[in-house]
């Protein structure tokens, strides 16, 4: 009976194998076979002829492998045994016998008396093409060596090696500048406009008051020049106890001294004056001067001004 089903697998994969003869196939490059376990009795010269079934089944299941001194040379570059848990191990098993993929497969022998077949396929860039697949076959009283066949076809079915691309599927990459990703427009009001902006003089109080007292105390200047001017054209200088003044012109000598006075006076408030708003209007504060005032005094005058400094 096992014999009739070793024969129709065989059948069948001949049969895929010619479907397959048409089309590119896969190149594969193979790990040795790991015989983790075998039964008693199993020789080496065995061991052997189970490898070379392992690649011609491979094969069968329409695969390229490469040819022998390929397959050497990238053994002997390889120089690691982590294949089994390591996919980088298979990826530069991969590149080093020029194939698109590397395949790893063990075979165990079980305490229970089964045969245990597990394998996965790697791509040169990484890529796991084929995940890990496992067949759990019994022994019975078949030959381990036929067992062990029979589950390595069943494996590389699983793995789907005949459908392997040939090649590497070229992936598009978008160019930005020629084809830009265009996010939706959303249309929105627009925002309101800025209000005005307003400066406030914090300084318009003090100039107002500074040019005020400039204007005022440069009127009182000229004001207390032509009194002391008209004074002194009346007689200013002559002394009351002098006895060349004519009794008549006393009151006039009198009238041209308090004149004078006066005049000089005005002129030095106004001046005082004018130079106060000077100060003031060049140097207007944000507090500005609240209150200014001229007061006279005996003998000259007085400026006043009031506010927070």
């Amino acid at each position: 009976m096992f014999a009739l089903k070793s024969w129709l697998c065989c059948v069948a994969f001949l049969t895929s194998a010619v479907a397959f003869a048409q089309a590119p196939k896969a190149t594969v490059m193979p790990f040795p076979l790991e015989l983790k376990r075998t039964p008693s009795g199993f020789s080496k010269e065995d061991k052997e002829a189970l490898q070379r079934e392992y690649t011609r089944i491979l094969r069968l299941a329409g695969a390229v492998v490469p040819d022998f001194a390929r397959y050497d040379l990238a053994l002997k570059e390889l120089k690691r045994q982590d294949c089994e848990r390591e996919d980088e191990c298979l990826v530069q098993l991969a590149k080093k016998a020029e194939s698109l993929y590397a395949l790893y497969t063990s075979v165990d022998y079980t305490l229970e008396g089964a045969v245990l077949v597990s394998g996965r396929v790697v791509r040169d860039d990484g890529r796991v093409a084929s995940p890990t697949e496992t067949v759990k076959l019994a022994k019975g009283r078949d030959a381990f060596k036929d067992i062990a066949k029979n589950a390595l076809v069943q494996l590389f079915t699983q793995l789907k090696i005949g459908e392997l691309p040939a090649t590497r599927p070229v992936e598009v990459v978008k160019d930005p500048v020629k084809d830009p990703v265009k996010d939706p427009v959303l249309l929105k009001d627009p925002p309101p406009p800025l209000p005005p902006l307003v400066v406030e003089d914090k300084g318009a109080g003090q100039r107002s008051a500074g040019q005020g007292l400039v204007y005022a105390g440069a009127g009182v200047a000229v004001l207390g020049g032509v009194l002391a001017g008209v004074g002194a054209g009346l007689g200013y200088g002559q002394e009351l106890s002098q006895k060349n003044v004519p009794p008549g012109q006393l009151d006039t000598v009198v009238a041209a001294q308090a004149l004078t006075t006066v005049g000089f006076v005005g002129l030095g408030v106004g001046a005082a004056t004018a130079a106060v708003g000077a100060i003031l209007w060049g140097t207007a504060v944000p507090a500005p001067v609240s209150t200014v005032s001229v007061v006279p005094t005996a003998g000259g005058g007085m400026v006043q001004f009031g506010g927070r400094f």
